[in-house]
């Protein structure tokens, strides 16, 4: 049985390498829902994974993110 192993990062975010996946935690997800909806209303063709690993790249910074 294998156990499932993360990748900690410091802006809240855990990625998943089991399921390739990025997973919010604490009370960073509201902020992050908030900064996923305003890059979806500019990029809408793009799934929050995508999103979200882009947004952590730039910082959490919606602008550069864009």
């Amino acid at each position: 049985m294998s156990r499932k192993q993360n990748q900690k990062d410091s802006s809240g975010f855990i990625f998943d390498l089991q399921s390739n996946t990025v997973l919010a935690q604490g009370g960073a997800f509201e902020n992050m829902k908030e900064k996923i909806n305003a890059v979806r209303a500019i990029v809408p063709n793009k799934s929050n994974n995508e999103i979200i690993l882009v947004l952590q790249h730039f910082d959490n910074c919606v602008d550069k993110t864009v």
